[in-house]
């Protein structure tokens, strides 16, 4: 049996017949690609109307499309599927069943083997985009992982905690040199700034104004390294 130009698998096809409804009546309706494929099992079941195969695949052509079509009107009108399957034959062609011997000695048609041939193609595209996706993918982790080769390698938390130990250290060890020096450059002072009167005769160095120029002297010794 030839196929007719424009065939579809279940899911296309149930699509292109809710596309059509829609353009033909303005009502838009939803079924999912089960429910279609139980109906047209119910007509091969009761031997009404069959179904065409590709590679032992059924595929759905403008014949079913309109048969479809009635089906979705008459259930509209809540017919049940039986009372539908009783009065198809009437308002529509329906398909006859093959002769299977006629058709095993004939072998497949033209149009049966270029559906055939887009069904191989279409799966071995598939293939081989996954292919590609997998190999793209493989190319950016590797690149990724060079990436981060190069990159120095992070710190452990031992080691971040070693080099503040090291920074603090460093730092009270300065602070102490310099105001080691502060103290130099105090005793260099003339004796006059550094001491105070603590009676007639008596005087005493005098410690507020020591901690305060050594204070000093160290504050901005740190603010010109910071800057």
């Amino acid at each position: 049996m030839e196929l007719k130009e424009a065939v579809w698998h279940i899911s296309d096809f149930t699509e292109e017949i809710q596309r059509r409804y829609e353009e033909e009546t303005t009502v838009k309706e939803s079924f999912h690609y089960n429910t279609v494929d139980k109906w047209f099992k119910d007509f091969e079941n009761k031997g009404i109307h069959y179904i065409q195969r590709v590679a032992d695949k059924k595929v759905y052509d403008d014949l079913d499309v309109d048969i479809a079509i009635f089906i979705i009107k008459k259930r509209s009108q809540k017919w049940s599927l039986d009372a539908i399957s009783n009065v198809l034959s009437a308002h529509l062609e329906v398909r006859p069943f093959p002769d299977l011997k006629n058709d095993e000695e004939q072998g497949l048609s033209e149009a049966q083997v270029m559906v055939e041939m887009g069904r191989k193609f279409e799966k071995m595209q598939k293939e081989f985009e996954k292919k590609i996706l997998h190999e793209l993918d493989v190319k950016k982790k590797e690149l990724e992982q060079q990436l981060l080769n190069r990159l120095p390698k992070p710190k452990s938390d031992e080691e971040i905690r070693a080099e503040k130990t090291d920074i603090m250290i460093s730092t009270v060890r300065k602070r102490y040199e310099i105001e080691g020096e502060a103290i130099e450059e105090w005793n260099k002072l003339p004796l006059e700034q550094r001491v105070k009167k603590v009676g007639f005769f008596r005087t005493e160095e005098d410690l507020l104004k020591r901690d305060n120029f050594i204070r000093e002297y160290v504050k901005k010794y740190f603010e010109n390294v910071d800057r």
